[in-house]
């Protein structure tokens, strides 16, 4: 296990962002009225930005030592934070306004 501190420092970071959006879900379903949505948003936004830092950071790896190079570790991350980002990526578009995510898939 080359790679089991590395895991886990990811395991601990994306705890959070999920923790909230879990709790935040929870309380959509349970009608709460202290806004709940409120957790879901920061959650996703959250993890966005570390998704965002992940890509760029993989992206450097990848600039440097070529993909041959790269252990599968960096490879599988990149795929992970790739498929987190798209989510959070929505959110942000709809939160500047660019676009309007209700008429964009209905």
């Amino acid at each position: 296990m080359k790679y089991r501190y590395k895991i886990l420092i990811q395991v601990a970071v994306l705890f959070l962002p999920f923790w909230l959006m879990i709790e935040g879900i929870i309380g959509l379903i349970n009608k709460e009225l202290f806004h709940p949505d409120a957790f879901v948003l920061l959650g996703l936004l959250t993890t966005g930005i570390i998704s965002t830092i992940n890509i760029l950071n993989f992206i450097n790896r990848l600039r440097n030592s070529g993909w041959r190079n790269l252990d599968i570790y960096y490879k599988i991350f990149f795929c992970f934070h790739l498929i987190l980002f798209i989510p959070s990526f929505m959110v942000w578009l709809h939160i500047f306004g660019i676009v309007n995510v209700y008429k964009f898939f209905w």
